[in-house]
């Protein structure tokens, strides 16, 4: 007589449920035209490629134009573990998600807890001892490798684009590159130098990283 293992119901009705939202939520973003044009990651139509072309364009035009270009290659230090939650739902409810699709995120994002587990095993692969951490509650991070995860990631650096001025964004999710073009090298500098303070800003007040390492200016 053959042994099945019962399917978990709750995990196949959560993915069910974590789909169907996914689905209503960017058919409102895509009505409403939120998402910026200057973002290709996981948006229907636009990949990695359309946003090299994009950036490709943005220099080829700069170069026959004969003016000066600067390039800013944003790196983020973990950036989907350190979303917060409080400013996510606030962006949400600007974008025009409120009501009972707000606190679905809410309740989606919130409650939710981690902890560590170690097993210790013998040389015959029998465990022997097992260790576990306490529960910590998780108030940063959006889940990966669900399909909720990369929108959530999108909608919380949407406005990036809007509070950086005299340049060109182009992103792929976190990859984040920026073209500063003047026609004068003495205006290009002072158009990085505010760039750089603007984006400094717009990282600080949302709690975002800049992995310094891997952030060039070319």
């Amino acid at each position: 007589m053959r042994n099945y293992r019962p399917i978990s119901v709750v995990p196949v009705f959560a993915k069910l449920l974590e789909r169907l939202m996914y689905n209503r939520i960017i058919s409102f973003l895509y009505e409403n035209k939120i998402f910026t044009e200057a973002q290709h990651g996981f948006r229907k139509g636009e990949y990695i490629e359309t946003a090299v072309q994009s950036f490709i364009e943005m220099i080829q035009e700069a170069l026959d134009k004969r003016v000066y270009t600067t390039g800013i290659f944003v790196d983020l230090t973990k950036a989907y573990n350190v979303l917060n939650h409080k400013l996510l739902l606030e962006k949400y409810f600007s974008y025009g998600i409120r009501g009972s699709a707000n606190s679905w995120f809410r309740s989606y994002l919130t409650n939710g807890s981690q902890f560590i587990e170690i097993n210790q095993s013998d040389s015959s692969s029998v465990m022997v001892n097992r260790y576990r951490s306490s529960s910590t509650e998780i108030k940063q991070s959006v889940p990966q490798g669900l399909a909720l995860g990369p929108l959530l990631f999108l909608l919380y650096i949407n406005d990036l684009s809007l509070n950086i001025h005299g340049a060109n964004l182009v992103m792929f999710a976190d990859d984040i590159n920026v073209l500063i073009i003047d026609s004068d090298i003495g205006s290009l500098q002072n158009k990085i130098d505010r760039v750089m303070a603007e984006l400094e800003t717009w990282f600080n007040r949302n709690e975002l990283m800049i992995n310094a390492g891997k952030t060039l200016i070319n």
